[in-house]
């Protein structure tokens, strides 16, 4: 997901505002606006490179009651000035420190200029790392803690357009373990490290479904090759309606972003088939439910938007579809 500001910094502004209406009231700030938004999709994490000016964003008690988004985020600041309050007033984040979001807590932060790199995190991810997450809103990771994590990061944001879908279960981990050298490990015994197992079979399943998304997937087949139990596999992934559901659920993404590619030139037919859908009209009937739309329809769509409402439009979906996808 891109977006860019153009020519006309007040026409910017409110497709920018329009872009993060599900998640943040966006206000001006003194001098010209400017935004530039970068986002990818890694497992469990959606990374995103944002360069801001003229710019605040705020999360109120009312609007954390609406969305029910219930995620982190964790911000590397790169450089610039960057203001945030997580409850009491605003205190400036230097360069090269990291600060943990509590998505369900009320916040505000300014971007008078500033680069910053943020990960937005499931809840899962955050007390695999760290065991707890009571009491993580607003912390600020010293820059000399911060190191490693913050090189990821920067990396990352350089290098994830060529992280292959097998690999990002692998990448995410990396995330984990460098977060938890960062912040240090909030709870420490076997509570912790039985929810570090299981969020290590939980990313070895989905590594494999990833893998292996265009053959046939049944919770024996992955059982088998993974090690886990049928019984575990119901257990782990019941929230998001067991295996089937998660593979139904990848399958619809990789369906999405392969309509969404103007260098994908397959047809419907065989991009179900890599998908690993029964059929095309199978793959029609689910993308239907979930979007609203065929997937002739949103190729279209997609394909023929010209002005800068209807790109706008469309990264403001995508938006939504990424945030709905951890929280």
């Amino acid at each position: 997901m891109r977006f860019t500001s153009e020519t006309d910094p007040a026409q910017d502004f409110e497709l920018y505002r329009d872009l993060y209406s599900s998640g943040a009231d966006v206000t001006g700030l003194e001098g010209d606006f400017f935004a530039e938004v970068t986002g990818w999709r890694l497992a469990g994490i959606l990374l995103f490179d944002r360069r801001l000016a003229g710019v605040g964003h705020e999360r109120s008690a009312e609007r954390v009651r609406r969305d029910q988004f219930d995620h982190f985020t964790v911000q590397l600041v790169v450089d610039g000035l960057y203001e945030i309050d997580s409850g009491n007033d605003f205190g400036w984040i230097e360069p090269g420190r990291i600060v943990l979001m509590d998505m369900t807590r009320p916040m505000r932060n300014r971007a008078t200029a500033a680069r910053v790199i943020t990960a937005s995190v499931s809840r899962e991810v955050l007390q695999a790392a760290l065991g707890s997450t009571a009491g993580l809103h607003g912390r600020v990771i010293d820059q000399d803690k911060a190191l490693l994590l913050a090189d990821y990061m920067k990396s990352l944001a350089v290098r994830a357009p060529e992280i292959g879908e097998a690999d990002l279960p692998a990448v995410s981990r990396a995330f984990i373990d460098l977060l938890t050298v960062a912040a240090g490990s909030v709870e420490l015994g076997r509570g912790a490290d039985l929810r570090r197992l299981e969020f290590a079979r939980r990313e070895s399943v989905k590594r494999f479904i990833e893998i292996n998304l265009a053959t046939e997937l049944t919770a024996e087949i992955i059982g088998e090759a993974t090690g886990v139990s049928r019984a575990t596999l119901y257990r782990i992934f019941q929230a998001e309606g067991g295996v089937g559901g998660v593979i139904q659920a990848r399958r619809l993404v990789r369906l999405r972003a392969a309509l969404g590619d103007p260098s994908d030139a397959r047809s419907l037919a065989d991009i179900a088939q890599a998908c690993g859908f029964k059929s095309e009209s199978h793959m029609s009937r689910l993308f239907r439910a979930a979007f609203a739309a065929s997937p002739g329809e949103y190729r279209r769509q997609l394909r023929q938007a010209t002005s800068t409402g209807e790109r706008a439009e469309i990264s403001r979906r995508r938006w939504d579809a990424l945030m709905n996808e951890i929280s």
